[in-house]
């Protein structure tokens, strides 16, 4: 896995990050960070990038000549290793050691599920998400950007759990009611591995290279939550089905691992 910084110019920044988004994870990419600032040009989004070097190529082509694009330049930051240390670290930062990962998730655990969430524009991404589903991490990697700092993880947790309710019911409804363990096995585990590469242990379910986890970055775990929530809700003949995130890739660790319980 390489990384690769974009710099491009369009004429408006309105679905910009979407639609540029979309040919990122066409070519095996996953977002790392974003920048979008409005000057004289017009909108200049700069994208930090990370995915398999065999396809850097035919990325920056494809990036290069989208019709949004007015122009477009790009830098392969590891070809810069020989500078001093201060200036090499500073594209990406270092990520945190392992025993550190735990700490956002207990901090997350006291916080109140919804409360805070930017909901009308949780509201209106829903129809997005409906109709390029499984394709939906462009549009939450947009909604990360778009809502204020304090309603990032609540946002991302009622996209979460109304994605899984949708999904639940399209693909699971079948009336049915099972036991915590066989619904994990049954519904979270392949309702997942659409969206992710993902492995199943007892009632963990371990996430591999998170499109919304980055190493360096702001953990996109409460999602995951939401979505696990939403989708075992109704479909587990027991109490309410709690998730929560005991390790994240972007504080460190190998993978995202969910733990659920009821």
């Amino acid at each position: 896995m390489a990384d690769l910084e974009v710099r491009v110019v369009s004429e408006r920044r309105e679905g910009l990050l979407v639609e540029l988004g979309r040919v990122v994870t066409e070519y095996g990419h996953v977002l790392v960070r974003q920048r979008l600032v409005q000057d004289a040009q017009g909108a200049c989004l700069t994208l930090i990038l990370r995915g398999p070097d065999e396809r850097q190529l035919a990325l920056e082509e494809a990036l290069g000549t989208h019709p949004r694009v007015l122009s477009f330049e790009s830098v392969r930051p590891q070809l810069v290793d020989d500078a001093p240390p201060a200036v090499a670290a500073a594209p990406l930062p270092a990520a945190a050691p392992a025993a550190v990962a735990r700490a956002p998730a207990a901090a997350q655990e006291q916080a109140p599920i919804t409360a805070g969430a930017d909901v009308a524009r949780v509201e209106r991404m829903l129809p997005n998400l409906a109709r390029d589903y499984p394709r939906i991490f462009p549009w939450l990697i947009n909604l990360d950007y778009a809502v204020a700092a304090e309603a990032r993880d609540a946002s991302l947790y009622l996209a979460g759990r109304r994605t899984g309710a949708w999904v639940y019911k399209r693909d699971f409804a079948l009336g049915a009611k099972l036991m915590l363990a066989d619904a994990v096995r049954r519904i979270a585990l392949p309702a997942l591995r659409v969206l992710v590469t993902v492995e199943h242990h007892d009632n963990q379910l371990h996430v591999r290279g998170c499109p919304l986890c980055q190493p360096g970055g702001v953990s996109g775990g409460r999602f995951f939550c939401g979505f696990i929530e939403g989708l075992l809700a109704e479909s587990v003949d027991s109490r309410a089905v709690f998730t929560r995130e005991t390790s994240c890739h972007s504080h460190g660790a190998a993978m995202c691992v969910f733990d659920i319980s009821h």
